[in-house]
């Protein structure tokens, strides 16, 4: 074995020996070198790359409106936009006077829900409303007043038992918020209840006053299945001068309201008396010989004339009915709804181009004294209903605002974010295992 060792390092000693390569040292200078210019150009690349989105995405977020200058007087816009849902919020921060309400869907990185965006009447800007304990009724769940200062929405919160939230709505509704646009104050009124309110009706009689109607469910969610689905209401319409602790006060009628004229008057459906004045609460109006059809009537601002589509259904030709009767046609179009009254002489109402996909709206308005009609708003997809429109400014000229921001989802911006890092890292390994010295 040792003669096998020694004769090895032998061979060993005996071979011939390179001579010594003078450009090793350069070459392999050269070779880090390399390596290091190019993983700094790929890490380069890749941090341009994400900054670059990153900046087109905050850019797409931003608003491209400038700040309403002070003192600015609230309008309409010329043009309502289909919200996008990655809209961001206020914050709870103030607004300013709103032009409109859009119930839509409201989305985030991780989920999504419903949500109400608030259209600016001074900037035109869109934003989601972070209102505290909203309970986000998907019916009548917020109403604007006609000036456009305040947001009353269903609260949600705790109930004295188990909670009913099998009656179409996922959280249980305690009460009515008021949440004032100019100064970010919230004014509440908590029901007692012990299951929870149903709620039915949110509607603005005039700037300081709002009518709502709810009812009481009977039962939890723990009830047996027999006894699901009731509710009850002894009251029916309620008014609330909103501050006053006392709360909303029953005014003892049962009926339906159709709309209001901001003045202190409701509209209820139906009814040969069908206008209730608030302040003496009596009953009086025209004879409407109709069906109860809801939210398509429009009160004059004294309080005399109603307009709606007459027909069988909707939408139907626009007409006006006073004491002495209904007029003829005043518009023989495809007319959804009448908005409310400009002046005690100019009508606003909706039509609908049902060939579109989807159904583009229009916001006009006709003299009754000359028939001049004026199209006032390009509505779009933005259903005008009582209580999602500011109607004191229909007497103001609409305003051409700025379009509003449509920030981008940011799942595909983070998806392309991680892409670009994924394949820079992979390029990089591939290209580090190629390089030679």
């Amino acid at each position: 074995m040792s003669t096998l060792r020694e004769r090895l390092g032998d061979l060993a000693g005996s071979a011939p020996v390179p001579p010594p390569d003078p450009d090793l040292w350069d070459r392999a200078r050269r070779y880090h070198r390399r390596r290091r210019v190019g993983t700094a150009a790929v890490a380069a690349a890749c941090v341009l790359a994400v900054v670059a989105l990153v900046g087109l995405d905050s850019w797409q977020r931003s608003p491209s409106i400038e700040p309403a200058a002070p003192g600015t007087d609230p309008a309409l816009p010329a043009r309502f936009w289909e919200p996008s849902p990655w809209l961001p919020g206020n914050d709870g921060e103030p607004t300013g006077p709103l032009a409109g309400l859009m119930e839509t869907e409201r989305k985030t990185f991780l989920s999504s829900g419903d949500g109400v965006v608030g259209v600016s009447a001074t900037t035109g800007e869109y934003r989601f409303l972070d209102l505290p304990d909203d309970a986000h009724e998907a019916i009548q769940g917020h109403a604007l007043s006609p000036d456009g200062t305040k947001v009353a929405y269903w609260l949600t919160g705790e109930t004295s038992g188990t909670p009913q939230t099998g009656g179409g709505q996922s959280l249980p509704v305690v009460g009515v918020g008021v949440w004032d646009s100019e100064t970010g104050e919230l004014i509440r009124h908590v029901a007692e209840t012990e299951h929870g309110l149903a709620p039915d009706e949110l509607l603005w009689a005039d700037r300081n006053r709002l009518v709502v109607r709810w009812a009481h469910w009977r039962v939890g969610d723990d009830a047996p299945t027999r006894d699901q689905g009731g509710a009850y209401d002894r009251v029916g319409l309620r008014v609330w001068q909103v501050g006053d602790p006392k709360g909303p006060v029953g005014l003892g009628v049962s009926a339906f309201m159709d709309s209001t004229n901001g003045a202190g008057q409701l509209l209820l459906s139906g009814g040969k008396r069908p206008v209730l004045d608030l302040e003496t609460a009596e009953r009086t109006g025209p004879q409407v010989k109709r069906k109860p059809l809801l939210h398509i009537s429009a009160l004059s601002p004294d309080g005399t004339a109603i307009a709606y589509p007459r027909g069988n259904r909707n939408p139907g030709r626009l007409v006006v009915a006073t004491a002495s009767g209904v007029s003829d046609p005043l518009v023989e179009d495809k007319v959804w709804a009448a908005v409310g009254w400009v002046d005690d002489d100019t009508v606003a109402f909706v039509t609908r181009d049902a060939d579109l996909d989807p159904i583009s709206a229009t916001i006009e308005s006709i003299s009754l004294s000359t028939g001049e009609r004026t199209e006032l708003i390009e509505a779009g997809t933005f259903q005008p209903l009582p209580g999602n429109l500011a109607t004191d400014l229909l007497a103001v000229e609409p305003r051409d605002f700025a379009e509003p921001a449509s920030p981008w989802n940011p799942r595909i911006v983070g998806g392309l974010l991680g892409s670009a890092v994924l394949v820079a890292l992979m390029w990089l390994w591939g290209w580090r295992r190629s390089v030679r010295p």
